[in-house]
């Protein structure tokens, strides 16, 4: 906290000013990653533009393609509309060019409870807060209009993906293009085995249907990598709602259609229950809660993002440091609970559901004793 003229601020823990975002150097090298703790997650660049594969704004496991996690949101492009000029917040990469470039209208990013970009266009100042809700498969973006002088329209354009996070897409014929309405909002379901995306607002708006493929977009990280980085993502149009100085307004993107009248209300109750960034120790406990994992009623440790899932060397090596140095005892012995019934099913040679991977190297069995070692040494303590 500081204090100014005898008022209180609030510093977030991590903040970049205009400067340095609008240098896309910078920029770009700097990346932002949430997870929901159910396998998905969001992860970007502070600025909002995608420069690897991996990225996205809902990326979800999905069981029918064997757990393996896949993007269905890529990214959102947001407008804002006056006197019939309009102002693209967006940004994509088409290789040397960006395009839109609205980088050059962020005057901060601040990381606390939630990733926030502030915007100032013209007269206007507008803000853009992602939250992604703990143990399901939906992401929140609330838009608020801090100033304007004239009457001002947010045009939402969506960008789907529907792939895995490891393949790229191409604009092809066999995709289901059509979408269903749901409750203020729209849904889309490409191919077959995919779950539906539910694009909803807890505003009543009017989407324009412009369904088109966005060609040549680049993932210049890719590129660094010597793998393939082009490809083309479904933009199906728009959302288009009229807001207020002052007045929020809040987006939902998720596997399941979700009654919009709640949408700022569950906002607002995620919020409390994150565990605030106001010091080493809080961050330090949020970061090891990114990497549990529950499943189907099991609980697992993810060896890392985007793409490891739980490996059975992983998890017993951190567990301990994740879930007994933060005395969250309980999540140990949750995660432990789902770790034996895959020990005694590898050792007995049982077929496995579970999704604890490479069980079979020959030291994970040591490092299961080791770990059990560890919650006896700690046990005394609590």
């Amino acid at each position: 906290y500081f204090r100014a003229q005898n008022i209180y601020y609030t510093m977030a823990y991590l903040e970049f000013n205009k400067e340095e975002l609008v240098n896309l150097e910078y920029s770009l090298e700097r990346e932002i990653l949430l997870s929901n703790r159910a396998g998905g997650y969001v992860n970007t660049t502070i600025v909002g533009c995608n420069t690897r594969k991996y990225h996205g704004l809902l990326v979800v496991p999905i069981e029918n393609f064997g757990g393996d996690k896949h993007i269905l949101l890529s990214t959102l492009h947001e407008s804002l509309i006056q006197h019939g000029q309009s102002f693209n917040l967006g940004i994509t990469s088409y290789g040397d060019v960006y395009e839109p470039r609205g980088h050059k209208y962020i005057i901060d990013f601040e990381m606390d409870y939630a990733s926030t970009i502030t915007y100032r266009v013209g007269g206007m100042k507008f803000s853009k807060t992602i939250m992604f809700l703990r143990d399901t498969e939906e992401v929140l973006v609330k838009y608020t209009l801090l100033e304007a002088h004239s009457p001002t329209t947010l045009r939402i354009k969506p960008f789907l993906a529907y792939r895995n996070i490891h393949a790229l897409t191409s604009a092809n014929t066999g995709a289901n293009t059509r979408y269903t309405a749901v409750d203020n909002g729209v849904a889309f379901n490409m191919y077959e085995g995919f779950p539906t995306l539910n694009l909803q607002l807890n505003k009543k708006n009017e989407f324009h249907f412009q369904p088109d493929w966005y060609r040549g977009i680049e993932y210049p990280k890719e590129q660094e990598r010597g793998y393939d980085f082009n490809e083309d993502l479904y933009v199906p149009g728009y959302f288009e709602i009229d807001i207020k100085k002052g007045e929020t307004v809040v987006f939902s993107a998720g596997i399941s259609e979700v009654s919009t009248r709640t949408l700022k209300n569950k906002f607002d109750v995620e919020k409390e229950k994150r565990i605030p960034r106001d010091n080493f120790q809080h961050c330090l406990v949020n970061a090891a809660h990114q990497f549990l994992n529950v499943q189907n009623g099991e609980s697992y440790i993810l060896a890392g993002y985007p793409w490891f899932k739980c490996r059975a060397r992983d998890l017993f090596i951190s567990l301990p440091g994740l879930t007994l140095a933060v005395e969250e005892v309980d999540k140990f012995e949750t995660v432990m609970e789902t770790a034996r019934k895959a020990v005694l099913r590898f050792i007995n040679d049982e077929p496995d559901d579970l999704k604890i991977y490479e069980m079979e190297h020959p030291d994970v069995l040591m490092w299961a004793v080791w770990c059990i070692q560890q919650y006896a040494k700690m046990e005394q303590y609590y």
